[in-house]
This record gives structure tokens, sequence and C-alpha cells, in this order.
């Protein structure tokens, strides 16, 4: 027998005696659950289009069949991008540029991964037929024609790159020598320069890509996420006023949570005079109260009064630190002129009308007492548009004074090229008698520029 035939035998033995088992990324390693006979195979129906320009949709659909159970689950992969998607049919803008392999594979109800089957997607940065490779220069050599030159990122930030979830972050970059700028994660295509405001609820990396004609880079900038503060209440006394013998005030929560009933604390001269039990405030909520076991005896020229809040301690605030108002009463006052003689009456009026912009935003208003009499507490109210916005609070007006208001709850949007109609009406529920009462409102119009 020949040497030739004793070395085809020796390769039939070995053949026969071992077995080599190649397992493809995702499938099933030998002595798993899945054999060759009940492993779930991977089909892919379609990739359209197979070239595309860089920025172009593409659209992909698979199938898989199971010979027992059913397919559960889905992947896709790139060789350039990685991870594209879980869905057995889905449509993307965001491929990279160059050439690239795509995997698909199916899962059974039983666990089981088939083996990947794979196409190719070409996406190129130019219509002319890029192919996105940066070896590529788009010159021809000898031509005499220049190559490209790539493109170059100045700079990429973000800022701040810290947030607490629901806060926001800038995105900014600087571009040159590049006919198209994209930012993954929902930015999309944008300008050279510019920026874009992002709230990432996790922390996210974003990731530039600048491209020509010929070659195409990248930069990345990371947004770190921490978790929101605990939501607190935050309680604070917004005005102090004498009506006949009771002390009012008015206290507000102006934290993010619900505060508890607490106990307020009634201090004239250094001296505790008596204490106010306050139901429990929601978040944003407001209350006007009393002290109405103590009667209140203005002594000498003027008295201090001090209101504090939380007196008993039972709330944990986002700021403890802003709990009290300290408010001097006056103990002189006009002597009444006769009833009928509407000359000693006090005459409310609206002199101005301001705005904050924005970040701010704020509306606020001057209100003078014009007659001979102070005035006692009042409310003054605030329109735009001919509708209701929100109420401030004015504890009293000696004759002749003037004081300023902020409405606390409402924020002023100016679009740009609209216009709107603000009014400001004093003593809206008629508490005060004046000796004119038509003259209590001021209107205006403000208008924004057009951008």
């Amino acid at each position: 027998m020949s040497k030739l035939v004793y070395l085809a035998l020796a390769l039939v033995i070995v053949l026969s005696t071992a077995c080599i088992t190649f397992v493809q990324p995702g499938a099933t390693a030998p002595g798993g659950t899945a054999t060759g006979v009940n492993k779930p195979a991977a089909y892919i129906d379609l990739i359209s289009p197979s070239s595309l320009v860089w920025g172009e949709e593409v659209s992909f659909t698979g199938h898989g069949t199971a010979p027992a159970g059913t397919i559960t689950g889905y992947r896709w992969r790139s060789s350039v991008d990685g991870d594209l998607s879980t869905q057995p049919v889905f449509t993307t803008n965001a491929l990279s540029p160059g050439k690239h392999i795509v995997l698909f594979s199916v899962q059974d109800s039983a666990g089981n991964w088939s083996l990947e089957t794979q196409g190719t997607v070409n996406v190129i940065t130019d219509a002319a037929g890029d192919t996105g490779d940066p070896a590529d220069t788009g010159a021809d050599p000898g031509s005499g024609t220049p190559a490209p030159t790539p493109p170059v990122i100045n700079s990429f930030n973000a800022s701040p790159a810290g947030i607490t979830a629901g806060s926001v972050s800038t995105l900014s970059w600087n571009v040159s020598n590049a006919t198209t700028v994209t930012v993954n994660n929902g930015v999309g295509s944008v300008g050279l320069t510019g920026t874009r405001e992002v709230t990432p609820a996790v922390d996210t990396t974003y990731t530039l890509t600048a491209a020509n004609a010929a070659y195409f880079g990248q930069a990345t900038t990371k947004v770190t996420v921490a978790a929101a503060a605990a939501p607190q209440p935050d309680l604070i006394i917004e005005d102090v006023w004498k009506s006949g013998d009771k002390i009012y005030y008015r206290i507000k929560n102006q934290g993010t949570a619900a505060a508890p009933g607490t106990v307020t604390r009634l201090t004239i001269d250094g001296a505790l005079k008596s204490t106010d039990s306050v139901p429990a405030l929601a978040a944003g909520a407001a209350s006007t109260q009393n002290f109405s076991g103590y009667v209140y005896t203005c002594s000498g020229i003027s008295d201090s009064v001090v209101v504090l809040a939380n007196s008993n301690n039972v709330v944990t605030e986002s700021n403890g630190s802003n709990n009290s108002m300290t408010k001097t009463l006056s103990c002189l006052s006009l002597m009444p002129l006769p009833g009928p003689l509407l000359i000693g009456k006090p005459d409310l009026k609206v002199s101005s009308i301001s705005y904050s912009p924005a970040p701010a935003g704020k509306v606020g208003a001057k209100i003078v007492n014009d007659g001979i009499m102070g005035a006692g507490p009042f409310d003054v109210k605030l329109y735009v548009g001919g509708a209701y916005r929100d109420t401030a609070h004015v504890a009293s007006l000696n004759s002749g004074a003037s004081t300023s208001v902020v409405f606390p709850l409402y924020h002023h949007i100016c679009l740009p090229g609209s216009h709107a109609t603000v009014k400001v009406v004093a003593d809206t529920g008629s508490t005060v008698t004046e000796s004119d009462e038509t003259n209590n409102f001021r209107s205006v119009l403000w208008g924004c520029p057009p951008l």
C-alpha cells in the first residue's frame, strides 16, 4: 500500500474521532441548551438602501423561526456602531460613515439564541460616492488636484458637565472645514457652530461627528446626572400687619413638598406674646392667620413685631434660616375726620407697572395712597390679556406713602413679536373705603421685539 493511501486513511480516522464546532457571537456554545436541531434560525429580509449618504435613513427587516416555541427576542448590531436595535423591523439615520457588516440574531422562548446572519450597508459622506473610509482622500494621485483636508473640531463641550436629574446642560461646539455635523442622542443635524440644551435622565456621552467629501472626525463630551434632591418644604412669612386689636400674618410653603401642621410664635419688643397653630400646607400653598388669643395694644411710639414660622421645629426644611419676619408697627395715627367728608378717606392708585425680563419674568407694580387717611390691608390683582393671573397683598399704606409689590406666582414670558395688555387693580375686594373708587387701576400694552 502506498504512502498516499496510508495518509488518506489516517485523515479519515482523525476526522471520525474529533468534532470541531465553530460558534458565532450570540450563538449557544457547545454543551448549552440548544442543539443544531432545535436552535432557532435568523433571516435578514431587507436592508434598504444598501448604500446611502450619511444622514439618510436606512430600513432593516428580519425574522426568525423556532423548531419549538416562539421567537421572543431580536438583536441587530453593526461592526462600526455596535448594537443597533432589539426590534425585528426598524429605521435609523444615525449610522456612522463607513462600511458596516450588519449582524442579526433571534432568541426563542426557551432562551436559545440563533447563529448570527449578516448583511452589509455602506454609508458614504457625499453623493459623489465617498466610501467614508478615512484612508480615501478623495484625490486622484497624479491628477494635480490637492487632496481635501480633514474637518477640524475646534471645541465640543457640555456646561455644566454635571447636573441633577431634571436640570439642563448646554452643549456647545465649533467646527471648521466640514459639510455636515451631527450630534447623537436625539440632537441630530446641526450647524458648524452652535449650542443646544439637553436634559439627560442618566449619565450620557454625546458624540459629535463632522465630515466633508473625504474625511470624518468625532469628538465626545459627557454629562453626568446626579439624583435630584429629595423634595422638602420651606416655610416663610410673607407679611405681618395689624387690624383692630389683632396681629395678622401670611405664611407660605414655598418648598417642593407638603408641610405638616406647625406652630407660629409672636414676639413683641423681645417678649413672647402668643402662638398660633398653622394647618398643613401643600407645596406652594399659603394661608392668612392671626393670633386669635392675643389682644394687641400698641405701646409708646412703635412696636417691633417678630413672627416666626415652624417655631416648634417639627418640619425639616430645605432652608431653615428664612422662617421669620420683623415688622415695625407705628402707634401714631391720624384722628379720623367726620364720616360724610370724602376728603378724609384714603385714595389708592396704581402709579406704574414694571417687568423684570427672563429668567425672572416677574411683574411688579407701585401703589400710592393719595388720600389723607391711611389704608388698611388690601389685595392687588394682576390681569394679562384680560385673564386673572396672580394676587399680591398689602398690609397697610399710610397717607401719601407708596409701596411696591411683586406678583409671586406669575412668570411673564415675552414671546418675540407678541403683544399683551397688562392690567393691575388695587383693592379688588373693596375692603378700603376711598374718596375715589374709580382710579384704582392701570393698564399698559407690552410688545416684545421680533427676533
